[in-house]
């Protein structure tokens, strides 16, 4: 078996980041999470093109960063909460239904659909402050494990969001 399996997951970059980018896995670029880490046959290109499908018509989501708050079991991930308005939520539903209508499992699926949080990683070089806007005006694919590696990551795709 495996050490690590292939995983992904699905963001929208705050910062200008090309499709294939790759990154060590503590220099993220600023960004919100839309779906957390998740397994997936992404060699069936059926769930790209479900996916795609129901991004290209997403209309462009703005929102509001609120609460600081530190996740994991140390409290070793500086967060900023944003909130969760109807139309971040029912995109973020949206997504997960299509992933797992294809056969994606998430790590912590306790973290989707209801108990989604939209968030924002504080990173070395940039955060959200409390007040901030937020225009969540893409969707970005993220392999987790490029070519086996858990320290990197790579951008695999990007759909850009209607302008509203």
């Amino acid at each position: 078996m495996q050490k690590f399996a292939q995983k992904w997951c699905l963001v929208s970059f705050l910062e200008p980041v090309d499709d294939g980018a790759k990154f060590f896995w503590k220099d993220w670029p600023l960004h919100v999470t839309l779906a957390g880490v998740f397994a997936a046959d992404w060699k069936n290109t059926i769930l790209k093109e479900d996916l795609t499908s129901l991004l290209v018509n997403q209309k462009q989501i703005t929102t509001t960063a609120e609460d600081e708050d530190f996740w994991g079991e140390d409290k070793e991930y500086h967060v900023i909460k944003l909130k969760k308005n109807p139309e971040i939520a029912t995109m973020h539903n949206s997504i997960v239904k299509t992933l797992k209508n294809s056969g994606a499992v998430f790590n912590e699926d306790r973290f989707v659909a209801d108990g989604f949080i939209p968030h924002s990683t504080v990173q070395k070089h940039a955060r959200l402050n409390t007040g901030d806007s937020v225009t969540i005006n893409s969707v970005t694919l993220i392999d987790m494990f490029p070519k086996g590696d858990w320290r990197q990551r790579k951008v695999v795709w990007t759909v850009r969001l209607k302008e509203s």
